[in-house]
């Protein structure tokens, strides 16, 4: 004889619970669906994963609210275990497609508060599922009030997760000043000083524009807060690092149509690195980092979506900043560009934009966590590997107002940028 079916206690789920699950459904599928265009710029497979996924959150909200049954929670447990799965395994290896893949992604506000959405969401499913939630219809009193707290708390922060200043902090990747990469160490040199020998943070604001009148500066001898961190890492080699500590040689253009396109194209690197002020928008904007803060170059931050081998003042692969917060100062641009020959890339109308290599850095994660003299053993054990860079060229410009370097705007390094980061 059969047995009679069991009845499905989910179908009478109480509606302040059908709103609440609907609610923290709707606010991880708006943060979903507001960063789904940045993440096709880095990748069909990416965007692909964040439409999907909102869509389907947005489905089991509506689900949920019109016809609530244990086959519709179990919909949205599942689901949302695969969306936090996904988001787990990003932030600690990497995702196998993407440029570049296998390079884990930094936990940013919106994510993490996605993610915070969709954990209460899995345990209001399966604690409906289970029957530990939603054994007693919760009267109305109550439950209206806590409903409408939580959905006007979800709408918030939904809200500001999209907020520039705000989705974009909360980001470090751990390594700390003495980190190597790119050709340099990160010294405990002296605090930066300025020509006149008073303390002048990195960061600082430059009435007419670096310091072009300090004499200590412009020869290069000692005084200036870059020199004051020690000699570069990379001097006497042969391949990698940035070349001449100092002023760069600069050459007259006689004719005007070059002098016209180089202004137009300085132009529109200062406009671009402008639209990026601080490190935590340019993380929002799809930049991440790939050197942590440099004395006299700065900290890297990358937008891989750029790196297609040509060079386009306006989509500079990099952005230079002072320090390695959400907060810190844009000072720089550097072009990098991949090569099928072994010669460097036309950049910047007229002769004056040398573009040097880095052969052999040590990269863990898509972080630079050693210089090119870090030999192979070193390396591995820092959880790295030796990256070739012989077809990768790259060069520093620095066009930021206040910033211009007195060294020449596409001098290899900053002297002002000295061992002390901005918070």
């Amino acid at each position: 004889m059969s047995q009679p079916a069991r009845p499905d206690h989910c179908r009478e789920l109480d509606p302040a619970l059908r709103w609440a699950l609907a609610a923290l459904s709707l606010g991880a599928a708006f943060v979903h669906f507001a960063v789904m265009g940045q993440h096709f710029d880095m990748s069909v497979a990416h965007g692909v994963f964040f439409a999907a996924a909102a869509w389907l959150q947005l489905a089991f909200a509506m689900g949920v609210v019109l016809r609530p049954s244990r086959g519709m929670l179990w919909f949205g447990a599942l689901l949302n275990l695969a969306i936090m799965g996904a988001w787990l395994v990003s932030r600690v290896w990497g995702v196998p497609f993407g440029t570049p893949a296998w390079t884990p992604e930094s936990a940013q506000f919106p994510d993490v508060l996605s993610t915070v959405f969709e954990v209460l969401l899995v345990a209001g499913c399966l604690g409906v599922i289970t029957g530990y939630v939603g054994a007693r219809r919760i009267a109305a009193t109550i439950a209206l009030p806590v409903a409408g707290a939580l959905g006007a708390t979800v709408v918030i922060l939904s809200t500001l997760s999209l907020v520039p200043a705000v989705a974009g902090s909360g980001h470090s990747h751990g390594h700390d000043d003495a980190t190597v990469a790119a050709g340099h160490t990160h010294g405990t040199g002296a605090t930066p000083v300025d020509s006149g020998g008073a303390v002048a943070p990195a960061g600082h604001d430059h009435a007419q524009g670096g310091n072009a009148a300090s004499p200590g500066i412009e020869g290069a001898n000692g005084n200036s807060p870059c020199e004051k961190t020690g000699p570069p890492v990379s001097e006497g080699q042969a391949a990698g690092g940035h070349g001449h500590r100092g002023p760069t040689i600069t050459y007259s253009i006689p004719d005007q149509a070059t002098r016209d396109l180089l202004a137009a194209q300085l132009e529109q690197a200062r406009a671009a690195a402008m639209a990026l002020p601080t490190l935590g928008e340019a993380e929002a904007a799809g930049y991440r980092k790939v050197t942590t803060y440099l004395p006299c170059i700065g900290a890297h931050l990358m937008n891989y979506k750029y790196v297609d081998g040509t060079f386009d003042p306006t989509q500079p692969e990099m952005l230079l900043y002072d320090g390695n917060g959400p907060g810190a100062h844009v000072v720089g641009l550097s072009y990098y560009v991949i090569t099928t020959d072994e010669k460097a890339p036309e950049g910047f109308a007229g002769p004056n934009d040398p573009w040097h290599q880095h052969i052999g850095l040590c990269v863990r994660g898509g972080l630079v966590v050693g210089s090119e003299k870090t030999t192979e053993e070193e390396c591995k054990s820092r959880g790295g590997v030796k990256a070739d860079g012989s077809n990768a060229w790259m060069n520093h410009t620095w066009a930021v107002p206040g910033w211009e370097s007195a060294w020449g705007i596409f001098s290899g390094e900053h002297p002002e940028l000295g061992a002390t980061a901005s918070a």
